[in-house]
């Protein structure tokens, strides 16, 4: 059996903040599981709370999943890209979002900010 995994599993896992769910998250993450770049995105915004981890620990704490041979990550290249690039600076979700729009042909945004990061996205980005 195959689960995919919510974001609160992912989050007990990582905190390791709940008697009683933490270690069932860890079990689930060491089986077979499906998660997905949603899942990743909310992740990092529940983890980057103040009083959680730091921006940088967030995002290592996401890459070291990625890395679990028990773990299928939908589009994984685009998280790798997407938390590449917020270890330099970016926004997570930003990243995310242009990483997972190919077969457009570009990314439109207000956000003079992207640009910046989108170095290697498989779409240009159109500052609006």
């Amino acid at each position: 059996m195959q689960r995919s995994l919510d974001t609160n599993v992912i989050a007990r896992a990582v905190l390791n903040d709940d008697p009683v769910q933490s270690p069932i998250a860890r079990r689930l993450l060491a089986e077979p599981a499906i998660v997905l770049p949603g899942v990743l995105m909310e992740a990092y915004w529940l983890l980057s709370l103040p009083h959680r981890l730091s921006r940088p620990g967030a995002i290592a704490a996401l890459s070291s999943l990625l890395d679990l041979p028990t773990l299928t990550v939908p589009d994984r290249e685009a998280v790798l890209f997407a938390l590449e690039r917020a270890a330099a600076g970016a926004d997570f979700a930003d990243m995310l979002h242009l990483a997972l729009s190919g077969g457009a042909d570009m990314f439109s945004t207000f956000d003079q900010g992207i640009a910046a990061h989108a170095e290697g996205a498989p779409v240009p980005v159109e500052t609006l």
